[in-house]
């Protein structure tokens, strides 16, 4: 059954994918509810994105398994275009910081052709839906999209579309960070040391096509914090003879060009549950 409790695609996957397709379905989100416990949960996996490989049209191949049954060793070799790692996301911070946290051991996981879906997102929700818990802040908002887009998950926005807040707009159509989340090369995001030892202070570079370097810096605690990054880390030291020219991809601020270090201090650090994105240009001194 499916989640909702109506039939199911197992042992149908070949029928039913033929049927998706003469209805002209675009999109399949294959979820694990009622999977038989006898079953291998790869082998389902694989038997739909093959059926799907055969159906003569071009879906988009979701599978949601929760990141259950050891998925992030096999997910890659079923065909899915995303594959969901983590449990359902609810309207909380709480749970935007849970399921941030899970990524950090799947970074390597995530790529080109397979992308880990962090569930949709929750921005605009202000507590309402079946998923409605008690709402986020703008910040808290903007730093889930900030995570989102910055580790390369697929972007679903979660609201009621029809009665989108002028504040959910103003984070959703970030067309900044929505190019950093879409860059044609998505290369992984690696993290910069631990911040002071702090798990929950996230510091972040990611490399983007043409030579740019996107810098996230995420804030879980419950303090506001001005950490910093040294060019060093992400690979423009001194020896180079190349400065970053620096791009706020909130506000969409020219902060300036800098040499081999850049503190968040110096345009008003990072709030308690807040985030700052960065876009960076190599220029030479």
């Amino acid at each position: 059954m499916t989640c909702a409790g109506y039939p199911g695609s197992f042992e149908h996957e070949f029928v039913d994918a033929e049927t998706f397709a003469e209805w002209g379905v675009d999109y399949l989100k294959y979820d694990n509810c009622f999977r038989p416990q006898y079953q291998p949960g790869q082998l389902l996996y694989r038997r739909m994105g093959l059926a799907l490989a055969n159906c003569g049209r071009d879906i988009c191949f979701s599978a949601c398994n929760w990141g259950v049954d050891s998925s992030p060793d096999w997910i890659k070799t079923t065909g899915a275009h995303l594959w969901r790692s983590t449990g359902d996301i609810v309207d909380s911070w709480q749970s935007i910081k849970d399921l941030s946290m899970h990524q950090l051991d799947l970074l390597s996981r995530n790529g080109q052709g397979c992308f880990n879906d962090m569930d949709m997102l929750i921005v605009g929700m202000n507590g309402k839906g079946n998923v409605g818990v008690k709402g986020c802040s703008f910040d808290e908002y903007l730093t889930h999209f900030a995570v989102w887009c910055f580790l390369g998950s697929p972007l679903m926005i979660g609201c009621d579309i029809r009665n989108m807040t002028d504040e959910a707009k103003k984070i959703l159509f970030n067309k900044e960070l929505i190019a950093i989340n879409q860059d044609p090369a998505y290369r992984q995001p690696f993290r910069v040391g631990e911040y002071w030892g702090n798990n929950d202070i996230w510091v972040m570079a990611r490399y983007l096509d043409g030579g740019d370097i996107a810098v996230g810096v995420f804030n879980f605690t419950d303090n506001g914090v001005t950490p910093y990054f040294d060019f060093d880390s992400i690979g423009i030291n001194a020896s180079t003879g190349r400065r970053l020219q620096i791009k706020d991809c909130v506000s969409g601020e020219d902060l300036g060009i800098f040499d081999e270090v850049y503190h968040t201090g110096w345009s008003g650090g990072v709030p308690a549950h807040g985030s700052r994105v960065f876009r960076c240009k190599v220029v030479k001194k």
